[in-house]
């Protein structure tokens, strides 16, 4: 999977914009505050449906516009014809995609034409944060790879919220018939079940390609293999032990039907509980993915140096995971990674990324080591919302002046107070989407 084009319609800083790319290394560079990361949000917006940032779909529309529109095209290795899909997200009603023309009935389908790894300095969270962090990554690799997975996901995530309504009409006083607890129940429980299924295959097969990885990184003075990661599935759901200390990997489980009948009865039984705590308190949203170093929590005693090496790890797995069972690589966007690591690491990124499409951003284009530009290797220049054009190999742009990058950051902070005033004057933001 390749692609060849954005364009820009009022997104963000990006008024009419067009960024065409090569099938290697692209490199987006300038000061900060000109466009790089909106660039790469735009095309991670058709692998997720929604901005990796967390902001809501109406501040990604320019400033006074009344709508954004992207549109993408991409070639596949299979069959090298393009495809060309479209985002448009007005500031009223309802967004709309579309695919060579034709709409898309609801994200599901969406969900799996663009295919994508994404590496940002906020992804360490998936090492420091809490378990939703983890589960995110998850829900979103897997839903690129299976629209089963994303069908059950949404499913469970609105018969959930439907759930606990009722667990606060009975916490209210309000009679609730075993009839209508049956229902929410068999539900989750169903789409519980394959979604742990699918978490549940997808960590075993994440945890060998960590390994490697890590060490390819974190070898540096140490014996190969002197630091051992790993990764493991806990279910507070239906593992076979105590469900608050059970990990799973892979190995001898029930079958699903068993899983699922496990679930309902964890539900049932603890209705009394959920109602006094006023949620739903078991199940697949409970459930987390354990990393560790030599058996110790990675989030308490790895370093950070660490903490990075394993974050990377997982998403060079993720690519890896996603080529085996997509059957096509998938393109590699990098906001500002490379400037964070050392010279090392930087270059094992760079052999291991080898072969496929990488989009990169970075204040300067000397982030990529001069030995790599006699490769396929376009430098792509961002200011101010605009690219100007590409220059490929190793000529590249001279490096940005500082105190000019400051300035710029300056002139951005005040643009986006006026924009807040402006938002404060009667725009809402919007609810979520996506995942």
């Amino acid at each position: 999977m390749v692609i060849t084009e954005i364009h820009y319609t009022d997104y963000r800083n990006l008024a009419d914009c067009t960024v065409s790319f090569c099938d290697g290394m692209n490199v987006l560079y300038g000061r900060n505050a000109q466009g790089k990361s909106n660039i790469l949000e735009g095309i991670y917006y058709f692998a997720r449906g929604r901005s990796f940032r967390g902001a809501h779909d109406r501040e990604l529309i320019r400033f006074s516009a009344p709508f954004t529109r992207l549109q993408l095209s991409f070639v596949r290795e299979a069959h090298r014809y393009p495809t060309v899909l479209e985002a448009y997200l007005p500031r009223t009603g309802k967004k709309r995609f579309t695919k060579n023309g034709a709409p898309l009935s609801s994200v599901v389908e969406m969900f799996g034409n663009l295919r994508a790894v994404l590496f940002c300095p906020a992804h360490l969270s998936m090492i420091t944060g809490g378990p939703l962090e983890r589960r995110t990554f998850l829900d979103i690799a897997l839903s690129q790879l299976s629209h089963e997975y994303l069908t059950c996901l949404r499913r469970y995530v609105k018969l959930l919220a439907e759930r606990n309504a009722l667990i606060k009409l009975a916490d209210g006083g309000r009679s609730v018939t075993e009839t209508e607890w049956a229902v929410y129940e068999e539900g989750l429980a169903a789409t519980g079940a394959v979604i742990g299924g699918y978490r549940r295959e997808y960590v075993a097969q994440l945890a060998e390609s960590v390994r490697a990885y890590f060490d390819g990184l974190n070898a540096f003075g140490d014996p190969i293999g002197a630091e051992k990661p790993d990764i493991r599935y806990q279910s507070h759901s239906y593992a076979e032990d105590d469900p608050e200390t059970a990990f799973l990997t892979g190995g001898t489980v029930d079958a699903p039907e068993e899983i699922r009948d496990r679930l309902r009865e964890r539900l049932c039984a603890n209705r009394v509980r959920e109602i006094a705590a006023g949620t739903t308190l078991y199940g697949i949203h409970k459930d987390d993915v354990r990393l560790t170093l030599n058996d110790r929590e990675a989030k308490l005693y790895a370093s950070q140096g660490q903490q990075r090496s394993l974050v990377l790890a997982l998403k060079l797995a993720e690519g890896e995971i996603a080529g085996k069972i997509g059957g096509e690589v998938p393109i590699f966007l990098l906001d500002d990674v490379f400037s964070e690591l050392d010279e090392r690491r930087r270059a094992f990124m760079l052999e291991m990324l080898t072969g496929r499409q990488i989009i990169v951003t970075s204040c300067e284009p000397e982030v990529i080591p001069e030995r790599y530009r006699a490769r396929h290797v376009a430098f792509h220049e961002v200011r101010d919302g605009t690219v100007d054009g590409q220059r490929v190999g190793a000529n590249a742009a001279e490096t940005i002046d500082p105190a000019a990058d400051n300035a710029a950051d300056e002139a951005a902070e005040a643009e986006r107070a006026e924009n807040d005033a402006w938002s404060d004057r009667g725009e809402e933001p919007g609810g979520e989407n996506g995942l």
